[in-house]
């Protein structure tokens, strides 16, 4: 394969994934945010794991 195209989908893939993860971030931010609760807080820092995980992958397989 070229160089060129390896670089390209690297680049694709990273821009994918934080283009809608700084969502999913900002999303359980503002939520821990704004009901200050420390179970909240866990269960929101277990999701946006999950979620991130799961994007993770989706910015793998929309981009090869």
């Amino acid at each position: 394969m070229d160089m060129q195209f390896i670089i390209m989908v690297l680049g694709n893939i990273i821009s994918t994934f934080f283009q809608a993860g700084i969502w999913v971030v900002g999303f359980f931010f503002l939520l821990v945010k704004t009901f200050e609760n420390g179970e909240l807080k866990k269960v929101a820092g277990i999701f946006t794991g999950i979620s991130l995980l799961i994007l993770f992958f989706y910015s793998i397989l929309v981009n090869i």
